[in-house]
């Protein structure tokens, strides 16, 4: 028996590692496709959580996207400098940010951004039936809500 191979960490058998390699393809696939409209991956994400919840801070967008919080700030500029999102601070609370899409934000995100990953998102599920994709999302939300627990931290949008 060969006891150096048998205690060897086998990639295949790691989740994170096809995780890991689907994310970055699938990000990269994506980025030539909005590119092609002027769009980066980081807005993608902003954009596409802002039409979900909208005048969330800026760091509720962090934790969202899972972006660091001073990018997300550089970002959001970029986007209200192309009119596609407002930033506005509550009377009650200058300190704090709120973003919000603007009417040109959710008609980019309507004719373009969402049509363009969706397409992206049904190459990655080809050949996967109703039914797995459907087991895949609730494993995902349960591995999600352990990871966050593990933390000591709440679940971003599945609270």
């Amino acid at each position: 028996m060969d006891t150096k191979h048998d205690s060897r960490f086998d990639l295949l058998d790691h989740p994170m590692f096809f995780l890991a390699h689907i994310l970055t393809r699938f990000d990269g696939n994506v980025v030539v496709d909005l590119r092609r409209h002027g769009f980066t991956q980081s807005d993608w994400r902003l954009i596409s959580t802002l039409q979900y919840s909208d005048n969330l801070t800026l760091t509720e967008l962090a934790r969202i996207t899972t972006l660091e919080r001073s990018f997300v700030g550089r970002v959001v500029g970029t986007l209200e400098e192309r009119g596609l999102v407002r930033r506005t601070s509550p009377t009650d609370d200058r300190r704090t940010t709120r973003v919000n899409l603007t009417e040109k934000g959710r008609t980019s995100f309507a004719e373009v951004l969402l049509p363009t990953t969706a397409a992206q998102i049904a190459n990655a599920f080809e050949g996967i039936s109703d039914e797995d994709r459907t087991t895949l999302f609730r494993v995902l939300r349960t591995m999600m809500r352990n990871v966050y627990h593990v933390a000591r931290e709440a679940t971003p949008i599945l609270d």
